[in-house]
């Protein structure tokens, strides 16, 4: 049977790659790898390499060169959305207080039957959730 371990990272496409680094770094905790880089040659894609200390997750934030400058859409075919994982509704309380303290908008928080979330968007409208499994699910 063929199998993974895990996620090796995530990519996002962004319209302003120094915005959108600093907003992961404030908000989301992920903290640049580096410095912005081109990408491959040819590409037309740098990027900036960024990697959350405690999940270990790694985050590339790519701004193209030719790109369409629209906001995300949830409803166009593709993504819909991240889902972050965390401890439990503590957690999640905490990260409320951060996101408030911020002044990030966010959702409040939602109960999905076997887990509480909230959900936030980034600059660029891409929507990331902070998810607590409840307790015995």
């Amino acid at each position: 049977m063929r199998t993974f371990r895990g996620i090796a990272h995530i990519a996002v496409v962004v319209r302003d790659m120094a915005a959108s680094t600093d907003w992961y770094r404030r908000v989301l905790g992920f903290e640049p790898v580096g410095g912005a880089t081109p990408g491959p040659v040819g590409a037309g894609h740098p990027r900036q390499i960024m990697r959350h200390a405690d999940s270990g997750l790694v985050l590339a934030v790519h701004e193209p060169l030719r790109r369409s400058g629209d906001m995300f859409d949830a409803s166009r075919t593709g993504l819909d959305h991240f889902s972050l994982a965390v401890s439990d509704r503590d957690a999640l309380e905490g990260w409320a207080r951060h996101l408030d303290g911020l002044g990030v908008p966010r959702s409040p928080v939602r109960d999905a039957g076997y887990a509480e979330f909230l959900s936030v968007a980034d600059p660029d409208g891409i929507a990331w959730e902070l998810w607590a499994v409840k307790p015995g699910d």
